[in-house]
């Protein structure tokens, strides 16, 4: 299945392409990114209880620096690619991921009074592996917040951090099947990243 996005100051057209067992192509275009998102399933395929968590583990880098994971849990992301020809080819990652929210301290900043910074990490599951990282800053008024997929069941959620571009939106989806935390979890991600005295 391919998917590329075409993207207009009013609009995003979606086109889909999936082949069947009789080769046939299929092409469907839909009006907004809505109808996008509501392809990628919102539970996933974990069966674990949620792991999300407030205290996280503590590190320290060669640089010196000491980073801490304030909010972990378990959630799966998309990839969007800007092809040359000014489309987006987008496709769903079928890894078991879970987000992490950081905070990184300086060395030396840690004698005189915590000056750090805030990162967003997205780890490989099965690997153990960090695959993304995306800074944090107050200045670039980031949100996490949901996004209504116009299908029940859907728990996907949307980063928007900085400039109203590709580069700076990244959609996740809750991999755990109980839904209650998400919520607090949402509250909690966007009050670290709007005010770093919470981190």
């Amino acid at each position: 299945r391919i998917l590329v996005v075409t993207r207009d100051k009013t609009k995003t057209t979606v086109t889909i392409t999936t082949t069947t067992k009789t080769n046939q192509h299929h092409h469907i275009i839909m009006s907004n990114a809505q109808d996008l998102l509501s392809i990628l399933g919102g539970a996933g395929g974990a069966s674990n209880r949620p792991s999300a968590s407030r205290a996280g583990g503590v590190g320290s880098t060669t640089s010196g620096t000491t980073e801490t994971s304030i909010l972990n849990f378990k959630a799966g992301k998309m990839n969007t690619r800007l092809k040359p020809n000014g489309k987006y080819l987008v496709e769903p990652d079928s890894r078991r991921g879970e987000l992490h929210i950081v905070w990184t301290t300086a060395g030396a900043a840690v004698a005189g009074g915590s000056v750090g910074h805030l990162k967003l990490e997205w780890k490989d599951r099965r690997t153990k592996t960090t695959v993304n990282t995306i800074p944090i800053f107050p200045a670039d008024d980031a949100t996490f917040e949901r996004v209504e997929t116009g299908r029940e069941g859907d728990r996907v959620y949307l980063l928007q951090c900085g400039n109203n571009n590709a580069d700076s939106r990244h959609f996740f989806w809750m991999q755990d099947k109980d839904v209650e935390p998400d919520e607090d979890i949402c509250v909690k991600v966007n009050l670290y990243m709007s005010d770093y005295s919470e981190a």
